[in-house]
């Protein structure tokens, strides 16, 4: 986060910099205008005798001037953070949320569970034999598959779920699942499973048919990040176990 923070204080002081240079410039360029006005007739008409800017109306305008500035400086700074989080956070491969978004996220959502409560469930998504795909298709259409079930699964979720890209490198996916059960996580991730062992992806046209195992915990009271993240990623390698793969294992 160190880079991140450095990165936003960079930003910050170049745009106000910039908002400061911008506030300056304007004001004189007010000041130029009203020069000319005592040898240029028409500058003299238009500003005295038809607008009739005094020196109070000239103060009102600069006033007006430098807090629009500032609104516009502080407008672009926030959609520059937002687009450097939003870099930051997210696959570039899937578009879905990263490993980094992932810490960040499932804290809160475990600080929120317990103070309210409710019920917090993971479900862990590993594509069986990855590893053959890559070797028999090679990396490229691997990555174009990978693209293709991390779409898959961000469409496939509720309000109330969250999905990420488990690893940079990896085939693995995670569903954070708030306000919901074990028993309610695994229905969800059977339908995952089964919506991806029925689906055809098509890759520069080529058919190719992937299967995924699932692994699925609900939070306990005495969980952290680490304990829970590491009980699902077991009952992962439960499901991995099965002969031909392609279930789902839970553990409580």
């Amino acid at each position: 986060m160190s880079y991140i923070n450095k990165s936003f204080k960079k930003l910050k002081d170049d745009l106000l910099s910039k908002g400061i240079y911008d506030v300056i410039k304007w004001i004189f360029i007010s000041l130029i205008l009203l020069l000319p006005s005592r040898w240029i007739p028409l500058f003299k008409e238009l500003i005295y005798y038809k607008i009739s800017l005094s020196i109070y109306w000239l103060s009102i305008l600069i006033i007006i001037l430098i807090g629009f500035t500032i609104l516009v400086t502080n407008y672009v700074f926030r959609q520059k953070i937002q687009a450097v989080v939003r870099d930051n956070f997210t696959d570039d491969l899937t578009g879905l949320k990263n490993h980094k978004a992932l810490a960040e996220y499932l804290n809160q959502k475990i600080l929120e569970s317990k103070k309210n409560n409710a019920a917090l469930s993971l479900i862990l998504l590993d594509i069986d034999d990855f590893k053959r795909v890559n070797t028999e298709a090679g990396y490229n259409i691997a990555d174009q598959l990978l693209k293709k079930i991390g779409e898959l699964l961000g469409n496939d979720k509720r309000a109330t779920d969250e999905t990420f890209r488990y690893f940079q490198r990896g085939d693995e996916f995670l569903v954070v699942t708030t306000e919901t059960s074990l028993s309610q996580a695994i229905q969800a991730a059977e339908r995952k499973r089964i919506l991806i062992y029925k689906s055809l992806f098509s890759v520069d046209g080529d058919n190719f048919k992937l299967t995924v195992s699932c692994g699925v915990t609900e939070l306990k009271k005495e969980d952290d990040y680490n304990s829970f993240t590491n009980r699902v990623i077991m009952a992962l390698n439960e499901a991995k176990k099965i002969p031909k793969k392609n279930n789902t294992k839970s553990i409580l």
